[in-house]
């Protein structure tokens, strides 16, 4: 099983199943791509664990980014995990808010201001 460039592969929603399929894209990455991918196969094995559909995204130079969809609310859209060069990654969500009355403009703060205070520490939201 290998990816083509700029390839997609869904991982079974069995956190087990994906562990496997991870493991196999792995297998054909030198150790410097199997490295850098290693932290971002276990996220995508705690999406899985969370109920989200995981979407695995290779470039070519190994595993690259992760898209996770909520199963039941496709319309919200991907959010993007992507591997910095480092031992960090950068999630990115987008979505379309339509501001062109007052009602879109408090429905796209109320998006943002959901989205911030759901990750931020106890205490401070």
């Amino acid at each position: 099983m290998t990816l083509r460039k700029a390839g997609k592969m869904l991982l079974k929603p069995d956190p087990d199943q994906a562990r496997v399929q991870l493991d196999e894209l792995a297998s054909v990455l030198t150790p410097d791509q199997d490295a850098a991918g290693e932290r971002l196969r276990a996220v995508a094995v705690e999406l899985i664990w969370r109920g989200l559909e995981v979407t695995v995204v290779d470039y070519g130079e190994g595993l690259r980014e992760l898209e996770a969809l909520l199963p039941h609310a496709r319309h919200l859209g991907p959010v993007v995990l992507d591997r910095d060069g480092g031992t960090g990654c950068q999630l990115t969500w987008e979505q379309e808010a339509d501001i062109a009355d007052e009602t879109g403009a408090g429905q796209a703060a109320d998006m943002a201001a959901a989205l911030l205070r759901s990750i931020a520490p106890a205490g401070h939201g």
